[in-house]
C-alpha cells in the first residue's frame, strides 16, 4: 500500500467522517492532491475533508502574512541599502542581491540569532582585512572596491533589520521570514487557536529549525502527530546518508515515539524489484529512451513495444503508475517531445523554466548583440561615432528559428538580382554578409538589406544604455511582430512562454515607473536591466495544470516527496547532477555556517536530503530505470560518470536484498546494418566515374600549377580538391588573414600596373597609398582598419608597398607588358585508349621587360625559397616527384615560362626568365632559379622537355592502376585543409 494511501486510511479511521477541524500538512502541493484522492476513497458517502495544505501554504496562512513577489523583494532590499549607502549603484547590487536574500532566508528558517551571526561575520572579515603577515610599520592602501566590500558585511545586520521592518509595515514576508514569524509565535497563532484541533505532518524528512520548533510545541500540546516514511535499510545503516536526519530524530526521542516506530518499513530489501541501469552518450538521448520506455502509456498497451530499442524484462504494464524524474530539469522539453503520441494520460508536476524556451534564446541573443556593439570614428577624423553590430551576432539572430519562421510566414524573398533566382530574404542576407565580408553593420545597413521589414527594424535597433524603458518598448514591439509565428506554430508551451515574458515586462515596467518617481531614483543601465531581467526569468516557471489520475507523471526530484509509483525512470543519474556538485552560493563562509551556535545547512545536509529522496522514491517501486550519460561533454567536466547512488545500489543494496533483478540494457538506435569496413589506408580507386571526372577536368578546365602541386604533394589532396570538389565552408573573419592580405596587395599591384605603369603614367607614394585604400575597401568590404590587428596589417601593407615602389623606381627602363594575364595551351598526351588533348593554363601576376629580357613575375608576401642550382639541373627527374613549398614554387615558375614560350606573346624571341618579387626581401630583386633540362637551353628544347614531363605527370593522374593515396611526407600535411578528413590532424 502506498504511503499516502495508508496515511489517509489512518487519519480517516481516527476522525471520520467529520474532518473539518483536522489539518494535514504535506511537503508539496502535488502530495496534497494525491492525499485527497486517496482520502476520498475511504467512504462511499460525501464527507467534509480536512484542511490539507503544502507546508509553505500552511506557514503563510497560519502566520497571517502574504508572500512578497521576487521583483518587489529585490527593490525593497535595494531601498534598504540605499538608505545605508546613498552612493550604491543598482548594477553591482543586482549581482549579489539574490545571494544575500537566499542567506537571509536560511538564517530565518534555521532561527539563527542575527546579531550573533552578523557580529561573527563582521569580526571574521575584520580579521581577513587585518593581514598579520605584513611587516611592522608597513601600510596597506585600501582601494574603493575593497572598502565597499568590507562595508557590505558591516552593514548586513542593519540591512536585515531594516528589511524586516519595511516588510512588516506592509504585512509581507519572504519565505524564511514567514517561517521565523510562525516559529516565534506558534503558541498564540496555532497551539492556542481553537481552529487548529489536530494537525498531522506527513512525509517530512529534513526539517528546518523553524519547522522543528513549530512541530515540537504542537507535539508537547498533544495537538500534532507525524507520519514518517522511512525504511530499515537506511535507518539501521549509520553509513547511509539517506537516513541521517531521521536517525537524528529517532535518537532525540521526541519526533519518533513508540506509536509511530512501526512506520519504518522494509520495502527496499524485502520486496521484489527490477532495476535497469542504462548509459547513453548524450543528455538528450535520455529523453528518447524515456519516451521509448513509456510508449503506449495511457492506452493500456504492451509493456514495451516489440520493436523497441530497449529490452525491459519484468516491466509492469503501461497503465502502472509511472514517474519520469528529472534530476536535470532542463530536460523537461526534450522529454515532452520524446513521448509517443499514444501517451495521452500525462501530468507534469514541475515548473517549466522560461530559460529553456526558444524565446529566451532570441532575447539572450539580442542582449548579447547589444552588449557587443562597436563604435567607430568617422574616417575624416571627426569625433562622430558610428555604432555597428558584430556580424556573428547578426547572423545568429537571423538564423533563429522564430526569425526564419517569420520569414516563411511572411513570404519574404531577396531582391531580384541578375541571373539569380530569388532566395528567402534572411538566408540571402546571411550569405551576403559572409560573401561580402561585412564584419560590422550599422542599423541603416541592416534596414536596407532587410528591405525595411518591421521585424528587422525591431531586431536591429540600437538600445540606449541609460533608458531601460525604451528597451521594454522595443521588446513589446518584438512580441507584436512574433504573434504571427505563434499563431502559425500553435505551440502551446511557447505561447505560454510568450505570455509569461509579456507579464514579466509589464511587471518590470510598472516597477521602474514607480521607482523613477521617487526622490534620488536609481540609475538602471542596460547591463543592470539585463541582470535584473535574467534573475526574474531564472525564478519564473510555467506551472502545469495537475491531473491527479494521470498514469505518467513527469517531475523533478523535489516534487516526488511523499509520492509512490509502480515504475520509476530517473534521468541524469550522473555524479555532479544527482547529487549536485558540492557548492553553496552564499556570502556566509563555510566555517561560520558550521559554527556550534549557528549550524546553517551546507552541501553535506543537501546531499543527505537528496539521498533520502532517491531511496524513498525507490522503496515501493517495482520497476526502476536509471539513465545516465557516459560522455563527460554532456554535463561538463567531471559529470560523465555514474552517480554514487548507482554504485551504492550495485555494491551495497543489491547484495543485501536477494530480491532485486539488476540488468544493463543496451540502447540501439534504429536497425543494425552491415557496414563496409572503414578505409584506414586511404586508397581511393580510380573507378569509371572517377576517370570520367579526371578527363573532364584536364580537357575542359585545364591543369593549373596549383592543381599540379597538389597532385605531386599528395594525390589524395588532389582527389579531394579536383575530383570530388570538397571545399571549406565560407566564413567571415573580421581579422585580416594571410591569404586576404596577399589578395589585397595583389589587387593593389594590378591596379597600379594597369592604370598607371602600362599607360606610362608616373607612380608616386601618394598614388600608392590611395590605391591601397581603394583596394582595401574592395577586398575587405565590411572590415574596419581603424583599430586592432587590421590597423597593424594596414600599416604593414603601406610600408611594404612603399618600399616596393621605391625599388621599382630605381629600375631604369623597366616596362610592364601585362598584368594578371591568363595564358593557356594544349598538349597531346598518349594513353592506351588513344591520345587526348589536355589544357595547360596559368594566371601570371605580371609580365615585364627589363635589360632586354622578358621576366615572368609572381608576387609573394611571404618568404621565397627555391631549390639549389644543382637540383635544378636535374629538373626532368625531380619536378614530377619532389614535394614541399620550394619545389612547388619551382614548378610554378617552370610552367609560367613554358606557357609564355608557347604563347603568341613570344614574338621578339627575347630571353625569358621567371621569378618572384618577395616583399620579405630587403633588396627587392627578382628571385629566379632557372629550370634546366639539358645543356641545350633553347626555347624549343625547353618546350619539348617540359611537354614530356607534363605528359608523364598526366599519364600518372590518368593511370587507373594507381589509386589516390595519402602522402607519407607529414610536413606536407601541416597546413593541409583536408588533414582532419584523412586523420592527420
Amino acid at each position: 500500500m502506498n504511503f499516502l494511501e495508508q496515511t489517509a486510511r489512518t487519519i480517516y479511521a481516527n476522525h471520520g467522517p467529520r474532518l473539518d477541524d483536522v489539518w494535514v500538512i504535506l511537503p508539496t502541493r502535488r502530495a496534497v492532491t494525491v492525499f485527497l484522492e486517496y482520502l476520498a476513497t475511504q467512504s462511499e458517502r460525501p464527507f467534509l475533508a480536512p484542511h490539507t495544505l503544502a507546508i509553505d501554504d500552511f506557514i503563510m496562512q497560519a502566520a497571517g502574512v502574504q508572500l512578497i513577489d521576487p521583483v518587489s523583494l529585490l527593490f525593497e532590499l535595494y531601498e534598504v541599502f540605499r538608505e545605508i549607502d546613498e552612493h550604491l549603484d543598482f548594477e553591482p547590487f543586482i549581482g549579489w542581491a539574490s545571494v544575500l536574500l537566499a542567506d537571509f532566508d536560511r538564517i530565518d528558517q534555521y532561527l539563527v540569532k542575527p546579531s550573533y551571526l552578523f557580529d561573527y561575520l563582521t569580526a571574521a572579515k575584520a580579521l581577513e582585512r587585518w593581514q598579520a603577515s605584513i611587516p611592522e610599520g608597513a601600510t596597506i592602501t585600501e582601494t574603493t572596491g575593497t572598502a565597499r566590500y568590507f562595508q557590505l558585511f558591516e552593514n548586513l545586520h542593519a540591512a536585515y533589520q531594516s528589511l524586516h521592518a519595511r516588510l512588516d509595515t506592509q504585512g509581507l514576508v519572504y519565505r524564511g521570514m514567514g517561517y521565523r514569524r510562525l516559529a516565534e509565535q506558534v503558541e498564540t497563532l496555532v497551539r492556542d487557536n481553537m481552529a487548529y484541533e489536530k494537525l498531522y505532518f506527513v512525509g517530512f524528512n529534513a526539517l528546518s529549525r523553524a519547522e522543528e520548533q513549530i512541530i515540537k510545541v504542537l507535539l508537547e500540546a498533544k495537538k500534532a502527530e507525524l507520519f514518517w516514511d522511512a525504511d530499515v535499510y537506511y535507518m539501521n545503516d549509520w553509513g547511509q546518508e539517506a537516513g541521517e536526519f531521521l536517525r537524528r530524530y529517532r535518537e532525540s526521542g521526541w519526533l519518533f515515539n513508540r506509536d509511530n516506530r512501526e512506520q519504518i518499513g522494509n520495502d527496499l530489501l524485502g520486496t521484489p524489484k527490477n532495476i535497469q541501469i542504462i548509459g547513453v552518450p548524450t543528455a538528450s538521448m535520455q529523453a528518447k529512451v524515456a519516451g521509448e520506455l513509456c510508449k503506449g502509456g495511457g492506452q493500456g498497451g504492451d509493456d514495451v513495444a516489440p520493436d523497441s530499442v530497449l529490452s525491459a524484462p519484468g516491466s509492469p504494464p503501461s497503465r502502472a503508475k509511472t514517474a519520469i524524474v528529472l534530476a536535470d530539469e532542463t530536460l523537461l522539453v526534450p522529454v515532452l517531445y520524446a513521448l509517443d503520441e499514444s501517451v495521452t494520460d500525462l501530468n507534469v508536476t514541475m515548473g517549466l523554466s522560461l530559460r529553456n524556451s526558444l524565446l529566451f534564446t532570441l532575447i539572450d541573443g539580442l542582449f548579447e548583440m547589444q552588449r557587443t556593439v562597436h563604435e567607430f570614428r568617422t574616417r575624416d577624423g571627426r569625433d562622430l561615432r558610428i555604432p555597428k553590430f558584430h556580424h556573428k551576432h547578426v547572423i545568429k539572430i537571423l538564423n533563429h528559428p522564430f526569425v526564419r519562421q517569420y520569414e516563411r510566414i511572411r513570404g519574404l524573398m531577396s531582391p531580384d538580382e541578375v541571373n539569380e533566382l530569388p532566395k528567402p530574404l534572411f538566408s540571402w542576407l546571411v550569405e551576403k554578409i559572409v560573401n561580402e565580408q561585412r564584419a560590422y553593420l550599422t542599423e541603416a545597413e541592416m534596414r536596407e538589406l532587410g528591405q525595411h521589414d518591421p521585424l528587422v527594424s525591431v531586431l536591429f535597433t540600437r538600445w540606449p544604455n541609460e533608458h531601460p524603458r525604451r528597451v521594454i518598448e522595443l521588446l513589446y514591439d518584438l512580441i507584436d511582430q512574433l504573434r504571427a509565428v505563434y499563431r502559425e506554430t500553435q505551440d502551446a508551451i511557447e505561447i505560454e512562454y510568450l505570455y509569461l515574458f509579456y507579464t514579466l515586462l509589464k511587471q518590470l515596467e510598472t516597477t521602474l515607473e514607480r521607482e523613477q518617481g521617487k526622490e534620488g531614483a536609481m540609475q538602471v543601465t542596460l547591463r543592470s536591466f539585463r541582470q535584473f531581467l535574467y534573475e526574474l526569468i531564472r525564478q519564473t516557471t510555467i506551472p502545469f495544470t495537475s491531473e491527479g489520475n494521470s498514469h505518467i507523471q513527469v517531475m523533478g526530484m523535489l516534487e516526488t516527496r511523499g509520492l509512490d509509483f509502480d515504475r520509476v525512470i530517473i534521468l541524469s543519474a550522473n555524479e555532479g547532477i544527482l547529487p549536485q556538485t558540492r557548492k553553496l552560493n552564499s556570502l556566509i563562509p563555510f566555517d561560520i555556517s558550521t559554527a556550534p551556535d549557528i549550524r546553517l545547512p551546507t552541501y553535506r545536509e543537501q546531499e543527505a536530503v537528496m539521498a533520502y529522496h532517491f531511496y524513498r522514491l525507490l522503496q515501493r517501486a517495482k520497476d526502476i530505470t536509471l539513465l545516465y550519460t557516459t560522455s563527460p561533454d554532456a554535463y561538463g567536466m567531471g559529470k560523465g560518470e555514474k552517480s554514487r547512488y548507482i554504485r551504492q545500489l550495485e555494491y551495497e543494496l543489491i547484495p543485501k536484498s536477494g530480491q532485486i533483478n539488476l540488468s544493463y540494457p543496451v540502447v540501439r538506435i534504429g536497425k543494425s546494418y552491415d557496414r563496409p569496413p572503414i578505409n584506414t589506408d586511404w586508397q581511393i580507386a580510380k573507378t569509371g566515374k572517377v576517370m570520367e571526372s579526371l578527363l573532364r577536368n584536364l580537357t575542359e578546365k585545364g591543369l593549373y600549377p596549383t592543381a599540379l602541386n597538389q597532385f605531386v604533394d599528395c594525390t589524395l589532396k588532389y582527389y579531394f580538391a579536383r575530383v570530388v570538389g570538397v571545399g571549406e565552408e565560407d566564413d567571415l573573419e573580421e581579422k585580416m588573414g594571410v591569404a586576404e592580405f596577399g589578395s589585397w596587395l595583389h589587387l593593389a599591384l594590378e591596379t597600379l600596373d594597369k592604370d598607371f605603369r602600362m599607360l606610362n603614367k608616373p607612380v608616386n607614394e601618394d598614388i600608392v597609398q590611395e590605391v591601397l585604400e581603394t583596394t582595401f575597401k574592395e577586398v575587405m568590404q565590411g572590415r574596419v582598419m581603424e583599430s586592432g590587428l587590421n590597423l597593424l596589417m594596414y600599416q604593414t601593407a603601406q610600408e611594404l608597398m612603399l618600399n616596393f615602389q621605391r625599388r621599382q623606381a630605381g629600375l631604369t627602363g623597366l616596362e610592364v607588358l601585362g598584368t594578371e594575364q591568363k595564358l593557356e595551351t594544349t598538349i597531346e598526351v598518349p594513353l592506351p585508349a588513344g591520345p587526348i588533348r589536355v589544357k595547360i593554363a596559368g594566371k601570371i601576376d605580371r609580365i615585364e621587360k627589363y635589360n632586354g629580357q622578358i621576366r615572368i613575375v609572381d608576387y609573394k608576401t611571404g618568404t621565397v625559397k627555391l631549390p639549389g642550382d644543382r637540383a635544378m639541373d636535374q629538373a626532368a627527374e625531380k619536378l614530377p616527384v619532389e614535394t614541399g613549398s620550394d619545389w612547388g614554387k619551382a614548378r610554378q615558375l617552370w610552367l609560367y615560362k613554358y606557357l609564355y614560350l608557347k604563347s603568341d606573346l613570344n614574338r621578339d624571341n627575347l630571353p625569358v626568365t621567371a621569378g618572384f618579387y618577395s616583399f620579405r626581401d630587403k633588396d627587392g630583386a627578382l628571385k629566379t632559379n632557372t629550370v634546366r633540362f639539358s645543356e641545350e637551353d633553347t626555347p624549343e628544347a625547353y618546350v619539348q622537355a617540359s611537354e614530356a614531363v607534363l605528359a608523364g605527370l598526366i599519364q600518372k593522374i590518368l593511370d587507373p592502376e594507381q589509386p589516390f593515396v595519402r602522402t607519407s611526407d607529414l610536413k606536407t600535411c601541416a597546413f593541409c585543409s583536408y588533414k582532419r578528413i584523412c586523420g592527420r590532424e
